[in-house]
């Protein structure tokens, strides 16, 4: 199924708070730099424009990866230290105007697959759709936006990035009960490199 008609937006600009070690998104996981794993996963997607919102301290850690994939379309989030909700309102600005829809997706999550971009997709049903999986009850990405909530996305701020919309919104939820892990799994701390 081509995915052409929806962009994405990957969120890599954090400063890896949580993480003790510097930037979590180019450390070594499973053979590659963390966020190589999902640059390679989108790469493979047949999906419209892919953003990619970097910001300090470690835009040019990101930047240097991107380059062994070409493709993407970098936005720089200049007050990334504002949270997640920057970072998409920065990302959405950039936004094909005829795309239906947006997949949004923190770059530290390696095990999503180009399966869960169309198991996500497979369940839109239109502008107003909000679409994600769930893995054991538990929310994941990446959750799927229709065309009618671009401008709340791009007027967004804080660091709860887009959970207000998805919550105010309960009839255009659409999930599907995902079995992999890897759509609630995140590496906010050294221990989960192990």
């Amino acid at each position: 199924m081509s995915l052409r008609r929806f962009d994405v937006i990957l969120l890599a600009a954090g400063a890896s708070r949580r993480f003790a070690a510097g930037n979590k998104l180019v450390e070594p996981y499973r053979g590659l730099p963390l966020i190589g794993h999902i640059l390679r996963t989108i790469a493979g997607l047949d999906v419209g424009r892919r953003i990619v919102v970097t910001g300090e301290p470690y835009r040019n850690d990101i930047v240097a990866e991107l380059k062994r994939y070409p493709g993407w379309r970098e936005c720089v989030n200049a007050q990334a230290s504002e949270g997640m909700g920057r970072s998409i309102a920065v990302g959405s600005a950039a936004l094909r105007p005829d795309a239906e829809g947006v997949f949004i997706c923190p770059a530290d999550m390696p095990g999503i697959t180009a399966e869960d971009f169309h198991s996500v997709a497979g369940i839109f049903s239109g502008p107003r759709s909000i679409c994600r999986p769930i893995f054991n009850r538990q929310p994941g990405h990446p959750v799927l936006f229709g065309r009618e909530h671009f401008g709340r996305l791009g007027a967004l701020s804080g660091d709860h990035g887009a959970a207000g919309i998805v919550r105010d919104s309960p009839t255009d939820r659409a999930v599907y009960a995902s079995s992999n892990p890897g759509t609630v799994f995140d590496s906010d701390t050294a221990d989960r490199f192990v």
